[in-house]
């Protein structure tokens, strides 16, 4: 198996570093550029992201905003999207004059969310509805909500939540299933990088064995792997001065 090592434009680097150190030289490319030409030979490309880190989202925010990959991608699937707003989220990047107090539930309201959400999620929502009123009568790009469809306004306690805890990877990969590959579709998938880990996530009491990946795959897709290397630990203001 091969690994390349790609840039963030001049910001960020993409690869498993300690994959990418053991491989001698690998080549450095402009990460833009090589997520676009993925699409190209794959229809699923899964980015693995730091929850909230800025340096991230500003490159993502780019990314969207390139008319090449406009042209490539259908569909961003995101992990902070609560699916109970998805008309919402379609009619707000679509261009519609949506409420934002409306359609930021769609990122507030979320399952797995710890703490306040961090505002770049909001910008990259923001970003796709940008791209859309530039492309009017060009082609359109769909933001899906992959996380499950609660309503806090009707959770009463802890039982409440766990069906849709326990089962966020599930939904996640079933969106991607029903929304983009059942309709040939092309999607950039963008969720904490654990859950996209081939070996699964250790949690106490146990491992988690479901992998998305492996679904997907099962499925039919062709699946594109990125994971960015980092110390961050996340947060909004957290950067990694390596990559400046």
């Amino acid at each position: 198996m091969k690994f390349r090592c790609v840039t963030l434009s001049a910001t960020m680097l993409l690869a498993l570093s300690s994959i990418c150190s053991g491989q001698g030289n690998p080549k450095l490319e402009n990460a833009t550029t090589a997520v676009t030409r993925a699409f190209e030979s794959h229809d699923i490309v899964m980015f693995g992201e730091i929850h909230g880190n800025k340096q991230e989202y500003e490159w993502l925010r780019s990314l969207v905003l390139t008319p090449e990959f406009a042209d490539h991608v259908d569909d961003i699937v995101m992990e902070f999207g609560n699916s109970l707003y998805q008309k919402s989220v379609d009619r707000y990047v679509s261009g519609e004059d949506v409420p934002l107090e409306q359609v930021q539930k769609a990122w507030l309201n979320t399952v797995g969310a710890i703490g306040p959400p961090s505002p770049v999620y909001a910008s990259l929502y923001l970003a796709v509805r940008e791209t859309n009123l530039k492309r009017r009568g060009k082609h359109q790009i769909r933001i899906l909500c992959g996380d499950p469809y609660i309503d806090w306004e009707k959770v009463k306690d802890r039982e409440d939540i766990a069906p849709y805890l326990s089962n966020r990877d599930q939904w996640y990969t079933e969106v991607v299933k029903d929304e983009v590959l059942a309709k040939h579709r092309r999607a950039l998938l963008i969720m904490g990088s654990g859950h996209f880990l081939r070996a699964g996530m250790h949690f106490p009491g146990g491992q988690r064995t479901f992998s998305i990946e492996q679904q997907l795959r099962e499925a039919g897709a062709r699946t594109y792997l990125i994971v960015s290397g980092t110390n961050v630990i996340g947060g909004y203001d957290d950067l990694d001065h390596r990559f400046d």
